[in-house]
């Protein structure tokens, strides 16, 4: 029983090098889509200031609001993802040593 028990912690290793792996890579990522919602979000707003006070027309004014909230979205989304697997590397982790 002690065998099989030390046998699974051995396969394990592997599978938390690659999960850390692959969140190192989701971090990298999500650190990325901020910085270009920055940037993006900067130039929606300056539009979205500039189609209101020029042309008032308020219907573009209401699609470049939707697009600010896509990108917000999509960085909510990423560090969803990014929580998910920091907890299941914690996971894998505690099996190891547990």
């Amino acid at each position: 029983m002690g065998i099989l028990k030390v046998s699974g912690k051995v396969l394990l290793i592997p599978l938390w090098f690659i999960v850390s792996i692959i969140g190192v890579g989701v971090k990298l990522l999500v650190h990325m889509v901020a910085i270009a919602k920055k940037i993006l979000g900067f130039g929606i707003v300056v539009l979205f200031i500039g189609t209101v006070l020029c042309y008032q027309d308020w219907i573009q004014a209401a699609f470049l609001a939707c697009m600010g909230g896509v990108l917000k979205f999509i960085v909510f989304a990423g560090e969803f993802i990014d929580a998910v697997m920091d907890l299941f590397r914690e996971r894998i982790c505690a099996l190891i040593l547990g």
